[in-house]
């Protein structure tokens, strides 16, 4: 079984848009002029490239990606016994646009996030992420249980 978890677009709310509309430019500039065919790639690129992570409960590995175009999935996969602890912990992104005014508009992102973590905290991989930390907690209780983790037990309240 294996499970694949979308985690994040790579530019952010706006940069989406901006590459869905270079997608619509290119394609209606390629109609008139074969010019318009360098805009499609790029816009592309914009709107379709996020990261995941990908776990294969039968080999016991995670894997981090990027998915470029949405298509071609490059990372690099870890086996789950190179993995210490589980951290929980509430992520806050936020990503600001200019208008042509220059007047700013920032759009803020919170949830929570369950990650694999290493004993030095160097090698980490988000393996969900979640609305809440009873969501994170009950995940991370399935996947020990699932790839029979028996270094790492969850902890008691």
């Amino acid at each position: 079984m294996v499970a694949d978890n979308k985690i994040d677009k790579l530019l952010g709310t706006s940069g989406v848009f901006a590459g869905y509309s270079l997608v619509v430019a290119g394609a209606i500039t390629a109609y008139f002029h074969l010019a318009g065919l360098i805009l499609l790639p790029a816009g592309m690129f914009m709107a379709f490239t996020y990261d995941g992570t990908i776990i294969d409960f039968n080999t016991r590995q995670i894997k981090s990606y990027t998915s470029l175009f949405g298509l071609f999935k490059v990372g690099k996969w870890h086996s789950i016994e190179e993995f210490s602890r589980f951290r929980i912990y509430r992520s806050r992104r936020s990503y600001t646009t200019y208008s042509r005014g220059n007047v700013p508009l920032t759009v803020s992102n919170s949830d929570i996030r369950l990650v694999f973590t290493d004993n030095s905290g160097v090698l980490k991989i988000t393996v969900n992420r979640y609305n809440s930390f009873a969501e994170a907690r009950n995940d991370m209780s399935e996947l020990i249980r699932e790839l029979h983790i028996t270094k790492l037990e969850e902890w008691v309240k």
